[in-house]
Formats: structure tokens, C-alpha cells, sequence
């Protein structure tokens, strides 16, 4: 645990040296693509395209990135678009380029610099932009000004995330077990719900990142369970909010979010032909059907 500036400084190093690791030439190359649309914009890989990828070629993959913009402004000519990107961030999109790896797809998500300092840290109640940024990324472009506010952004992300999630039950063990349930809480606070043996294996390829990152709080928070209990009932219906945004964002979404969830969770979530041409009416339908099936999974 960092307890001195000689630590601290080696712990913002190392996040540094990690975030600016070159990434897979693929994902290089949507980087690209994406800072084409999107003009100063800093460009992030996170998730899939930097756990999979061993696993599984360039043209398998669905890539993550954000987009961090220095306003939405200037990112977005609509009105409609800046506004929804304020009310329930972020605004997604999706995207395919034609590449020396093949037909590269990637899904893009946009947040302004701003918006993405308040969000990840403890100003945010739920966990969704605390806890995907405390986890590895890597920053793949970035004009240098937005770079060093990213940096920071992350070790705000981590530290929120571990203050969070201290204290929950099972976590007395140390640094290990807090990563494993505040994670496991995280992915239950979303419609995304991963299976526990997943956040194993996605500790797995962390490595060292969780030991070297984390500053363990002086005194243990209280009233932790209840908090997120809490979050789990937000993430419901943040949840159903944003599959409705995601499926009018790009072409393919409500399916999109369905394989996203079975990917995740270990069971389909099958998607009628109506609902993809009415996704406004059938977002909480979509939602009410997913809770269905978890609890039958759960069940079993």
C-alpha cells in the first residue's frame, strides 16, 4: 500500500508506463479511424480488445474504446446528441474500416474531459465509468494536454473504486479479495452481469495491476453492502436507459446488446423481429425479459 510521495509517485509511474504501451496494430488502426471523426479527441482501448486478443483474430473481435472530446460542443452538431451525452453519458457508436488485418469493428463510446473527471470519481454514485477505468486500459492517441488529465482520470478511478468496494464482505484478505468482490459487484450493478469464474479469469490477465495500483483506505467504510444494493436497483433501470440509447445509436443494437448479454451472463436473450424495428418500445420489455431468464439461471 503506498504510504509516502516516493510511493505515490511510483504508483502514477507505473499507471503512466502501462496506459501508454503500445497497443495491437489493429486496435492502432481503428484508433485512427475513430480520431478521424472525432478531431481532438483522445482515443482509449478498453475491455475486449485488451483480453481477448490472444485468443481470438483482429476480425473476431469487437473492440471498446472512448473517445474523450474536449467538449461535447465540439464533438456533436446536435443539440439533441450534446444533451444526451449530459443526461446519460455515454453516447455510443459503432464503427467498421477496412484494414491490412481485414474488416476491423469496433463500438466507440464519446465523453467529454470534463464529464469523464467527474464521472469516475466519488462525485458518481454508480459504478459504471469508476469501475471500468480503475480496471487496465491503454491510452491509444491523444493530443498531450487531454493525455496528462487521463492519466490522472485513472488513478481517480482506481482509488474510487477501491474506496468503494472496501469493506464488503469477503475483502478482509487484502488487495486480492477487494478487487474480486468490488468487480463482481460492479458487473451486478449492470445489465451486463458477468458469471464470478469471468472475473477470475479477467484477474488473471491483469497481472500485477490490482498489487501495484491500489492505496488501501486508512479506516474501513461502513454501511458498503447497502450502497451497492442500491447501486444494483440505479443499474437497472441506467441499464434499460441505455440499451435504448444503444439501439438507436447504430445499426445492429438491440442484437448487439442481446449477444453482449449472453457473452456475459451464460444464457441467450432471444430478440423478436419487432423489437429490433421498435427498440423505444421495447427496451423495457428487453429488460423485463433479461431479469427473467438471470433469476431462472440463477435458479438452476
Amino acid at each position: 500500500m503506498p504510504n509516502s510521495s516516493a510511493d505515490e509517485a511510483a504508483r502514477a509511474g507505473f499507471v503512466r508506463e502501462y496506459l501508454n504501451a503500445p497497443p495491437a496494430p489493429s486496435a492502432a488502426e481503428l484508433a485512427r479511424a475513430i480520431a478521424a471523426r472525432r478531431p481532438g479527441a483522445a482515443v482509449l482501448l478498453y475491455g475486449s480488445g485488451n483480453s481477448v486478443l490472444k485468443a481470438a483474430g483482429p476480425q473476431s473481435v469487437l473492440y471498446d474504446f472512448y473517445a474523450i472530446v474536449p467538449s461535447y460542443e465540439a464533438a456533436f452538431a446536435s443539440p439533441l446528441l450534446r444533451l444526451a451525452a449530459r443526461v446519460l453519458p455515454p453516447n455510443v457508436f459503432y464503427l467498421e474500416c477496412d484494414s491490412a488485418f481485414g474488416r476491423l469493428r469496433c463500438k466507440y463510446a464519446v465523453l467529454s474531459i470534463d464529464h469523464f473527471e467527474r464521472l469516475v470519481s466519488r462525485r458518481t454514485f454508480h459504478s459504471y465509468f469508476w469501475a471500468r477505468f480503475a480496471q487496465p486500459c491503454r491510452i491509444v492517441a491523444a493530443p498531450e494536454g487531454l493525455r496528462a488529465r487521463i492519466e490522472r482520470a485513472i488513478l481517480t478511478s482506481i482509488d474510487t473504486f477501491v474506496a468503494n468496494s472496501a469493506g464488503l464482505d469477503g475483502v478482509d484478505a487484502g488487495v486480492a479479495a477487494l478487487w474480486r468482490e468490488g468487480l463482481a459487484r460492479s458487473y451486478r450493478a449492470e445489465l451486463r452481469a458477468e458469471q464470478p469464474e469471468r472475473v477470475l479469469k479477467l484477474l488473471e490477465t491483469y497481472g500485477d495491476w490490482p498489487a501495484r495500483v491500489t492505496r488501501l483506505p486508512e479506516a474501513t467504510p461502513r454501511g458498503q453492502e447497502a450502497l451497492w444494493r442500491l447501486r444494483s436497483l440505479q443499474g437497472g433501470l441506467l441499464s434499460a436507459a441505455r440499451l435504448l440509447k444503444a439501439s438507436l445509436t447504430f445499426e445492429g443494437g438491440v442484437d448487439y446488446i442481446a449477444w453482449k448479454i449472453s457473452r456475459h451472463a451464460g444464457f441467450d436473450l432471444p430478440v423478436r423481429d419487432w423489437e429490433r424495428k421498435f427498440p423505444l418500445l421495447a427496451a423495457p420489455i428487453l429488460a423485463s425479459r433479461y431479469y427473467r431468464l438471470k433469476r431462472a439461471a440463477r435458479a438452476k
